[in-house]
């Protein structure tokens, strides 16, 4: 959860520190999850980001699940499990002082130290966004690769970056 409300703020700076991020982009994803114990866990899906601050994951393998955030709250919906989690992001996270403090490490990738964690973002030629990596809370390596990247302009339709789900879900709040 905490690797989502990560790149959920990730994706609210428009532009800074040369990375580009347009009013909305669509991508296909693959996420690495790589533990201490070098046990790995992939997952794969599509992203859409839109108006600075939402964002939806839509997780296809090897779980479908949708994680939507609007910078304020996070929704996970589970498909397999029937459940839906809400939860308010309480701690704050200045992205936009992130990738402004991101300096060039190599050419076309950055890194910056935030709350003693680094990361590391790296772009394409055009400064679009092809990959994030850092390290969680539990010291598990994260990679996020991006593909068939779309920037667009305009912002994406509302209905397009909420998480749906039937009325018989669970709903739990946290």
């Amino acid at each position: 959860m905490k690797k989502m409300l990560f790149l959920a703020v990730l994706f609210t700076v428009l532009q800074a520190g040369g990375i580009s991020l347009p009013e909305h982009f669509e991508a296909a994803f693959s996420q690495t999850v790589t533990n201490p114990k070098n046990k790995v866990i992939r997952y794969s899906g599509e992203v859409r980001f839109s108006n600075g601050r939402h964002l939806k994951w839509l997780y296809l393998k090897p779980t479908r699940k949708e994680v939507c955030t609007n910078g304020k709250e996070v929704l996970v919906v589970d498909h397999d499990l029937e459940q839906v989690s809400a939860y308010r992001i309480e701690k704050g996270f200045d992205l936009a002082h992130i990738v402004q403090q991101a300096v060039p490490y190599k050419p076309s990738i950055y890194v910056t130290t935030y709350n003693g964690r680094q990361y590391t973002i790296a772009v394409d030629k055009k400064g679009r966004l092809q990959s994030v990596a850092y390290y969680d809370d539990l010291d598990n390596k994260v990679q996020i690769l991006f593909s068939r990247m779309h920037y667009g302009k305009a912002y994406l339709p509302k209905e397009q970056m909420q998480c749906n789900y039937p009325a018989n879900y669970d709903v739990i709040r946290g």
